[in-house]
């Protein structure tokens, strides 16, 4: 997934979430249905901010890392 599909994505995830709030203050569906659909779109926000803020590591970095077997 490239920086633009993230965004993309976190964006589409805030318009669901801002809708899911919206159905839930005028109860046309089950609360708990719509907080669990809630717990999803925050989960899924948080691993594309965790993604975002990891610095993107160049192949020779991991190589470096990987402890060789001898």
């Amino acid at each position: 997934m490239n920086e633009s599909d993230r965004q993309n994505r976190i964006s589409q995830l805030h318009n669901h979430r801002h809708v899911l709030l919206q159905q839930r203050d005028r109860r046309g569906a089950p609360i708990a249905a719509i907080d669990m659909e809630l717990n999803v779109v925050r989960s899924e926000l948080q691993a594309l901010y965790e993604v975002g803020r990891k610095p993107p590591q160049h192949p020779s970095a991991l190589k470096a890392t990987t402890p060789q077997l001898v």
